[in-house]
């Protein structure tokens, strides 16, 4: 007995070690903005501060009535550090702004921030709320996975270093790097990993304690030795109960506080009914509890939590790499003009923009006379007019005559992106599957924590041993992780396929819009033909320098007609002036003190019984009289015909086309008599699309030039790249020219992966139910559930990530 006395002292004595320090930790006050432990008495409005910092950012956001911000999240602030007031001071400097803003036009500038504090809910809402606090800032949103804040502000009411400044004091302080200078971006906080190593050092040691009770080495294991065993088990499973599990509880209380439920709850229960049963179980003197199978379980799924991270990572590092724009622009070198690919544009290049062409990068304006509209960077469509010297920014599209300017910076591809995706015309891009396993999820856990309860209940009744374990189980082995991960693994892949293939997508909703069209619109000139391509002939006459002022003319517009005449004619280019354009009719300047038009016969009001209609014929007037048609033989791309007999047999085909008639029997082949159009104007086209949208789900392919209204009011628009800087922001979609006629296969295999993603579904679904089920019988143990439940999404990701792969070889895209 004498033996086992200093085993009782030492369990008095850490029994009671355990109290003082659960009675300390109910007196200890902690911060209201931050949660750290309050040294100092800071008080305001009853509420306890750790520091005069945090006691700041309160009240900035109770004087700006955003104190919502706390009912978000249960202290979702960052601890405030000391900084001096001119810290930012530097920003103000216009060499150093112009490295960091990425847009500036008047009094309104875009600058983005990385900022690596951003760790929940209120977070994003604070940060998309910044305007409330400072009036000077417009617009700010925050994409929570690479942690950068795109802001907009007018610089006449705020510096930025004055946002900068706001920022720190919020606790939100901006990483800043100078042009060249990369930023770490790491998702995986060390918190996580700190968290796994204690919950994996606790659970290892806890097993340890408790092989003797798996095999009795001494007898039936009870005694003093067991006692001391089951509460050194309780003192190491503390740290992993309070802390290593801490996220689930605060996720779960915040979800208990919304007055919803999520997947954090039923697993946070878990944990608290183990705690309490193995707590009641070792106080009593019954027995060692589940300590073992509770750690091991927080240790399995912080381990399933970090690999979630990763995935997500690597799901983004992927978007990223792929994410650009498959176009080219026109670069001036040694006076030729030759197309280069965006990537490949380096500072100090001078290059051409043509009416409606897009900036792809910033730029000094050397040439011409620019008329910049900034609503693809802005929303706002207003033009803005430029002198030579002046800075443009990219993203902003020229109207009117053409223009020169010299690169200042390399194109920022994932900066052109951002703008595409950000889409400020209303068009839906939800995502349907999304919206659904979001909506199963949240019912599934309402009725996986009522089957909880139920399993206890049963079993407490019938056999008491397995009540816990069981119930444990029930709340573990459901894992929704699955359903989330199958869409953006399995979309995501498709889309870095589809890319390497000349099809870019906006986002993955784009490829459930192509799976749920019935009918195809196509433009023709410049879509189903070549744009540079065709037989050109002149009837009329023109003088040499007649046909210099075509030339210069058609310079300045970016329609396949116009850059057809311009390459056609081998003559010298002249300036021009007044340069006008309307869209899809024709254009018209003055060069010499002489109004040139050209265009089609309706924007030169000449009579219908004129025109031939056997040709695609542009008209020349010149200083009021016609001097001439040019006619165009359409040279069709290749596989273009055996595309749309492809198409016809599962779509119905529509032809919508600005030109005359002249391929109408040609036509006739593929489209229904009364779903081909010709001499149809932007608002005829749009007016057309929406009038099938009534009863159709619609995809229109065009050049996105005389068509972009359509492709935006069409359920999904692709606009046909074709070496040029001219496509439309409301696309969904860009496809490469000379990929055109692949479009049957690209929508095959977009159908395909959806298919690919219902399985996904169902199996997951399949899962679930089959794990459930052996979980309420009883012969599911919660540490063999808590390994299944990573290893369920690791099968759902290999599975799509597979099948898209084989799907692509299927297609003939890999």
């Amino acid at each position: 007995m004498s033996f086992f006395a200093p085993c009782r002292c030492i369990y008095f004595d850490v029994s009671y070690a355990y109290l003082m320090i659960q009675t300390a930790d109910y007196k200890k006050v902690t911060c209201y903005h931050c949660g750290d432990s309050c040294d100092h008495d800071i008080y305001l409005d009853e509420k306890a501060f750790c520091c005069n910092g945090c006691k700041t950012v309160f009240e900035i956001l109770n004087d700006h009535v955003l104190c919502d911000y706390y009912a978000l999240e249960n202290h979702p602030g960052q601890k405030i550090g000391t900084s001096k007031m001119n810290e930012y001071a530097f920003l103000d400097e216009v060499s150093i702004a112009d490295q960091l803003l990425n847009f500036q036009e008047g009094n309104i500038c875009g600058v983005t921030f990385y900022i690596p504090s951003v760790h929940c809910s209120s977070c994003i809402w604070l940060l998309e709320h910044l305007d409330k606090i400072q009036p000077g800032i417009t617009r700010s949103t925050i994409v929570f996975q690479t942690k950068q804040l795109d802001l907009q502000f007018n610089k006449d009411k705020v510096s930025l270093a004055q946002i900068a400044s706001l920022l720190e004091r919020l606790g939100y302080r901006p990483e800043i790097t100078l042009e060249g200078k990369p930023v770490n971006h790491k998702s995986v906080h060390k918190a996580l990993l700190y968290k796994i190593g204690v919950a994996g050092f606790a659970f290892g040691n806890i097993m340890l304690l408790s092989i003797p009770e798996y095999v009795s080495f001494f007898g039936d294991f009870n005694g003093e030795f067991k006692t001391f065993f089951s509460y050194l088990s309780l003192i190491l499973s503390l740290p992993v109960f309070f802390y290593s599990a801490s996220d689930y509880f605060r996720s779960a209380w915040n979800a208990v506080k919304n007055k919803t439920v999520n997947i954090d709850l039923p697993i946070a229960i878990g944990f608290t009914a183990a705690f309490v049963q193995s707590l009641l179980e070792i106080t009593s003197g019954f027995g060692m509890g589940y300590l073992d199978s509770l750690t091991g379980l927080i240790f399995f799924l912080l381990i399933g939590k970090w690999y979630q991270q990763k995935t997500y990572e690597s799901i983004s590092f992927q978007r990223d790499y792929r994410s650009y724009f498959p176009l080219a622009t026109t670069v001036i070198k040694d006076a030729k003009e030759v197309y280069v690919a965006l990537k490949e544009i380096s500072p100090g290049d001078l290059i051409l923009i043509r009416n409606q062409d897009v900036i792809p990068a910033d730029s000094l304006l050397e040439k011409g006379t620019a008329n910049i509209d900034y609503s693809f960077v802005t929303g706002e469509s207003k033009l803005s007019a430029k002198q030579t010297g002046d800075r443009l920014f990219a993203g902003g599209r020229q109207s009117g005559e053409s223009i020169q300017v010299r690169v200042l910076k390399k194109v920022s591809e994932s900066y052109l992106t951002q703008l595409w995706n950000t889409d400020r015309s209303g068009k839906t891009s939800a995502s349907t599957f999304v919206e659904f396993t979001n909506t199963v999820a949240l019912y599934f856990t309402i009725v996986v924590l009522i089957l909880s309860i139920g399993t206890y209940s049963f079993w407490y009744f019938t056999d008491v041993s397995k009540a816990l374990h069981a119930a444990i189980s029930v709340l573990i082995i459901f894992c929704p992780c699955t359903l989330a991960l199958a869409i953006p693994f399995c979309f995501g892949n498709a889309m870095n396929i589809l890319s390497k293939n000349g099809f870019y997508l906006k986002n993955t909703a784009t490829i459930e819009k192509l799976t749920d069209i019935d009918t195809l619109v196509f433009d023709k000139t410049g879509t189903l033909t070549y744009a540079g391509v065709s037989d050109v002939h002149l009837t009329g006459s023109l003088t040499t320098l007649e046909e210099q002022y075509v030339k210069s003319l058609a310079l300045h517009s970016g329609h396949p007609l116009s850059k057809l005449l311009y390459h056609h004619l081998k003559r010298q280019v002249l300036p021009v002036i007044g340069f006008e354009e309307k869209i899809g009719q024709g254009i018209s300047g003055v060069i010499d003190g002489v109004r040139i038009s050209i265009g089609s016969g309706i924007f030169l009001d000449i009579p219908a019984d004129v025109e031939t209609q056997e040709e695609t014929e542009v008209y020349v007037r010149i200083d009021g009289i016609i001097k001439g048609r040019y006619t165009f033989k359409n040279i069709y791309r290749d596989g273009v015909p055996n595309m749309l007999r492809i198409l016809h047999r599962k779509f119905f085909l529509h032809l919508l086309s600005g030109d005359t008639d002249s391929d109408k029997q040609m036509m006739l082949h593929y489209f229904a008599p009364a779903f081909i159009t010709f001499q149809q104007s932007p608002a005829d086209k749009l007016h057309y699309i929406k009038t099938l949208e009534l009863s159709h789900r619609t995809l229109m392919i065009g050049d996105g030039l005389n068509d972009a209204g359509a492709l935006l009011s069409s359920t999904c628009g692709v606009a046909v790249s074709d070496s040029s800087a001219n496509f439309s922001p409301a696309c969904d979609a860009i496809l490469e020219a000379e990929q055109l006629h692949r479009l049957p296969d690209f929508i095959g295999y977009a159908k395909a992966c959806v298919t690919t993603v219902r399985w996904s579904i169902l199996i997951s679904l399949f899962y679930n139910i089959i794990g459930l089920s052996f979980a309420c019988l009883g012969l599911l143990k919660p540490l063999t559930a808590a390994v299944l439940m990573p290893l369920s999404s690791v099968s759902i990701v290999v599975f799509v990530t597979l099948i898209s792969n084989l799907l692509a070889k299927k297609y003939k895209l890999k």
